[in-house]
């Protein structure tokens, strides 16, 4: 009877989504799938985790391969799937400087190194096919032969992108002293067993060069403040409970909007509106 035993996985986290992120796809180069016929192993996908399952030599608890390819290095390409990434990632390289390769390299050979750059030459039939596939970046996994027994699980965290959180208040036919009172905080920490967000309001007479500039928020008829958080905020996908607008403790707003994974700032406008 054929059986198969776990070889290795391969899979993306980010902070953003509090986990196993979805925004990739998996390509394998024609060399690598050469390799993986030639030692029966098995790719399969499941939930975003690559997954590769080698032909064990004999069935029971022996797990020896039947084919081994320890020394071999076999790679897999990360395809981009989603536009926004960029939007809400601390990228580990640049893009547009060569093709950034992981490996495991290292002492330890269950674990990927920080990005280098690849740079590829057309010219070269292999490097030709990894261009023309418009890939987000590259892994490049040597097999150990202790991978048969204790098969590791290869990992590329990437980082939130953290920027500061801006609320731009827009009211038309509120008096100066109504205006006033309105205020944006945070009261859905706790819930979340999260730091406290802080924000600073700012008149318009205060923003800086990094802000929208009042006059394009609102005319002459409205009235215009910032409230902008006093630290940077990491972009998460699960939007943050209860950061509220509230005009003399009166809440006006439970759940004001979040950046978004399409959205490249933080910067948001409310507009409010009294008849």
């Amino acid at each position: 009877m054929i059986e198969f035993a776990p070889l290795l996985t391969l899979e993306v986290t980010h902070d953003y989504y509090g986990g196993r992120c979805p925004d990739f796809g998996v390509w394998i180069p024609s060399t690598t799938e050469r390799l993986l016929a030639g030692g029966r192993v098995l790719a399969k996908t499941r939930e975003d985790r690559l997954n590769l399952l080698f032909e064990k030599k004999e069935a029971g608890a022996n797990l020896e391969p039947l084919l081994p390819l320890a020394g071999r290095t076999l790679q897999f390409g990360l395809k981009l799937l989603n536009p926004g990434f960029p939007n809400f990632t601390e990228l580990p390289f640049l893009f547009g400087e060569g093709l950034p390769l992981y490996r495991n390299a290292g002492a330890d050979p269950s674990q990927l190194q920080a990005p280098v750059t690849l740079l590829l030459d057309p010219a070269h039939a292999e490097d030709a096919e990894l261009l023309r596939e418009g890939l987000f970046c590259l892994v490049e996994i040597t097999v150990d032969a202790g991978f048969y027994a204790a098969p590791p699980a290869f990992e590329i965290a990437f980082q939130a992108r953290a920027e500061t959180l801006k609320y731009y208040v827009v009211a038309r036919n509120y008096t100066a002293g109504e205006f006033n009172q309105l205020d944006v905080s945070d009261a859905g920490f706790a819930a979340d067993a999260r730091p406290q967000i802080r924000f600073d309001r700012i008149p318009p007479s205060g923003f800086t060069s990094a802000e929208i500039p009042a006059a394009q928020l609102g005319g002459s008829d409205a009235r215009v403040t910032l409230f902008r958080s006093q630290q940077p905020v990491a972009r998460q996908d699960k939007a943050r409970k209860r950061i509220q607008l509230a005009r003399n403790n009166d809440v006006i707003i439970a759940q004001l909007p979040q950046p978004g994974a399409a959205a490249a700032t933080a910067d948001l406008a409310v507009h409010l509106s009294k008849t």
